[in-house]
């Protein structure tokens, strides 16, 4: 691998995400420089004999520092989570974080920025117009040219994560700074206790599970990373690429995980009303209780009027990208044997 940058920074490096990228930069010879926080575990940076800049995203400041002899920016660094509460951090770590980055990167003269956004940002597919048959062909996936029809749901992280595409996009031509933005879909990637197996096991022995039948875009964190690379060597500027996978049915997605761990998964349908006031009562209690993370509220349960099923052509035109099989990620996964990442390095 040949890039045209000398100085790399990649942000949340100490994520999932960010030490993969670092893993597969280094595996090539190449050393890029990691963002931390002074809390963050950089054990496996560390390893690496890589450069640290320490920076929290999570408060206001000075990032040209961050920035200072960088060519090129690989942005990874976000907050990851549905829950319905603390707007104000969402949008600190994925909006504003990502707009004070690019205009420190304008500033200091940053050749190439990469952002990594989400398909969540670039909307979803309507069952409705599926189930009225309203739709045809390239319709049944979304991609990078669908119009964002998500702004109903009042979830933090898309609402946030949408707003810093918008924002990144108006801000892009005020420098020399070419902006890149990709959208991976759910990665799949190795546990933090390396026995996915295991793991899958006793999820699915689990007394019941739902029964979903919306699509939804599953991508190994190999393919992912090799996508953001090639959005950094390819990318057009002020262009946006879905890096994504296949799209799979919830209850299909069970049923192949039931195929590698030899548990069969109790399927119930639960019906949409019933749902909806599960919900309902959940925020109430959890108002009443002053509990603080809400994580199953009205809105999640409005996904499930979407397909998240989304097409990566473009990406593959532009930038030469491929994706494995969902089975065959699904079999390294479950048979703890996905290779060539962080977790588990290829041999040599």
């Amino acid at each position: 691998m040949e890039l045209p940058y000398d100085k790399i920074l990649i942000t949340g490096a100490s994520g999932s995400l960010g030490k993969q990228l670092v893993y597969e930069l280094v595996r090539h010879g190449i050393s890029p420089i990691a963002q931390v926080r002074e809390s963050s575990n950089a054990e496996y940076l560390d390893r690496q004999g890589l450069k640290l800049r320490q920076f929290d995203f999570y408060q206001a400041g000075d990032m040209m520092p961050l920035v200072q002899g960088i060519d090129a920016v690989i942005h990874a660094a976000a907050w990851v989570n549905f829950r319905r509460d603390r707007l104000t951090q969402f949008t600190q770590i994925n909006t504003l974080a990502a707009i004070s980055l690019l205009r420190a990167a304008q500033k200091a003269g940053v050749k190439r920025f990469v952002h990594v956004s989400t398909v969540a940002a670039v909307g979803a597919v309507e069952r409705r117009l599926l189930r009225d048959k309203r739709v045809e062909g390239d319709a049944f996936t979304a991609n990078e040219e669908s119009a964002f029809n998500l702004e109903h749901l009042q979830i933090p992280y898309i609402m946030t994560k949408h707003a810093a595409e918008v924002e990144l996009l108006k801000a892009a031509d005020e420098g020399p700074t070419e902006l890149v933005i990709v959208n991976p879909s759910i990665i799949i990637a190795p546990s933090r206790s390396g026995d996915d197996h295991e793991k899958a096991r006793r999820r699915l022995g689990r007394w019941i599970l739902p029964d979903l039948t919306n699509r939804v875009n599953l991508v190994d964190i190999r393919d992912v990373t090799c996508g953001i690379l090639a959005g950094l060597m390819k990318g057009r500027h002020r262009e946006r690429y879905i890096l994504g996978g296949d799209n799979i049915s919830g209850r299909e997605l069970f049923l192949a995980v039931s195929s590698h761990v030899g548990r069969t998964p109790h399927l119930v349908g639960f019906p949409r009303p019933l749902l909806d006031f599960a919900a309902r009562s959940a925020l109430t209690l959890g108002r009443l209780t002053g509990k603080s993370k809400i994580s199953f509220y009205p809105d999640i349960v409005r996904m499930l009027d979407y397909d998240w099923a989304y097409s990566s052509q473009k990406a593959r035109r532009e930038l030469g990208y491929r994706n494995r099989s969902l089975h065959a990620s699904l079999k390294d996964l479950l048979t703890n044997s996905l290779t060539g990442t962080y977790m588990k390095p290829a041999e040599s």
